[in-house]
């Protein structure tokens, strides 16, 4: 008869302790991302979800994880949280406590972007998402009047304000991207930033909350306001890929299927 309990794994023997050469595979080494915090969740949630790192795994003391994978360890911390929220990764206290790989890692449930057909399914959304908002960042960045520049800034700043609410936050971030549509004065790619944003919801329903991620992601929403202010198409274009970017990282890590999503 199964218990609550079931999803919890047996003590490490002192040898699962010592991370193998196999597990380390997508672990080692300096992160070049500029989304730091997103793509060690990636790293460590593909290497979950790819078998690399096995059921009942313990991970390393933060303290070595961090020097690994060269971040900080309130880098691997949050990331930790999130992928332990994603019911990935499980804690446990005491004499043989530490942060272990759970036995039956989430399964992908469907729905949004993804139904049907998972990870292709959500690349393809992803890849679309990446053409339509940079090209609809940079031509903001030529066409938008002070008027719009000051409701962006007031929009970055709600958002700030919203980071402890998921569902608020969530809300408000997808109009921020409609109102970046907006200023291209174009009603098509108005139409097509709303669609996505609805697909993207979707999606990130799937998700556990991090407001770690939240915070992250304003910044560069203020940095695409900056460049979009100062009439700085390719600068605005770059920043929105990097914010896209970030989100790709984050979907890689804690989508319950194995994946590649640089969106």
């Amino acid at each position: 008869m199964g218990s609550k309990f079931d999803n919890e794994p047996e003590p490490a023997p002192a040898a699962d302790r010592v991370l193998s050469a196999e597990g380390m595979a997508l672990l080692r080494g300096a992160n070049l991302s500029s989304n730091v915090f997103e793509a060690t969740v990636e790293r460590i949630g593909k290497s979950i979800k790819l078998g690399l790192l096995k059921p009942g795994q313990q991970l390393p003391p933060e303290r070595e994880l961090a020097e690994l994978m060269g971040v900080s360890r309130v880098t691997v911390r949050s990331a930790i949280q999130v992928l332990t929220a994603g019911g990935f990764l499980m804690a446990r206290r005491g004499r043989n406590g530490g942060t272990f790989v759970v036995e039956k890692p989430p399964v992908w449930k469907g729905g949004g972007a993804g139904a049907g057909s998972g990870p292709v399914a959500v690349s393809g959304f992803l890849d679309r998402r990446f053409v339509l908002e940079t090209g609809i960042c940079e031509l903001a960045a030529i066409r938008a009047t002070d008027t719009q520049v000051g409701s962006l800034r007031e929009r970055v700043g709600r958002l700030g304000e919203l980071i402890g609410d998921l569902t608020a936050f969530r809300r408000e971030d997808a109009q921020f991207h409609i109102a970046i549509a907006e200023a291209t004065g174009n009603q098509d790619l108005v139409r097509h930033a709303a669609e996505l944003q609805a697909e993207l919801s979707d999606l990130i329903g799937q998700l556990p909350p991090s407001e770690d991620a939240l915070i992250h992601s304003n910044l560069q929403h203020a940095k695409v306001v900056a460049c979009i202010a100062c009439h700085d198409g390719a600068g605005a274009r770059q920043a929105m890929a990097e914010h896209l970017a970030g989100t790709g990282h984050f979907l890689s890590g804690l989508l319950p299927f194995s994946g590649d999503f640089q969106g």
